[in-house]
């Protein structure tokens, strides 16, 4: 996402979206969930390169923004 340009990414919501179905095990056993997330298109490249030095930190200090 961040190489497309866009900001602020967040996952808003997971979930297991197999529930029920008739390949939940399968499903299950490759750990698949969905999601829905957000983001938004940087207004210039300042802040798409900002964006990208602090997705860049967390990532190495292994968090993930979660709303």
């Amino acid at each position: 996402m961040i190489a497309a340009g866009f900001v602020d990414f967040q996952i808003t919501w997971r979930g297991d979206v197999y529930a029920g179905a008739p390949q939940s095990s399968s499903a299950a056993k490759f750990g698949t969930l969905g999601i829905n997330f957000r983001a938004r298109k940087a207004r210039d490249e300042a802040e798409w390169g900002e964006g990208a030095r602090e997705a860049e930190l967390r990532s190495a200090r292994g968090h993930q923004r979660l709303s």
